[in-house]
């Protein structure tokens, strides 16, 4: 569990600027994709805080 949750920074990284790259509207996937970048970051980051230590990794 804890390799998919480090895994999952890699899988952004190629996963969301491809989805940001459909939108008709630059600016607009420019917004949405760097929304989604923090809300991401901020579910990362209580992953890695929350989880990870309780699965007994940390």
């Amino acid at each position: 569990m804890a390799k998919l949750i480090l895994m999952s920074v890699l899988f952004l990284t190629i996963i969301l600027p491809a989805r940001a790259a459909r939108d008709p509207h630059p600016k607009r996937g420019l917004k949405k994709a760097i929304l989604w970048f923090v809300l991401f970051n901020a579910a990362y980051t209580y992953g890695v805080v929350v989880w990870v230590p309780r699965l007994g990794f940390g």
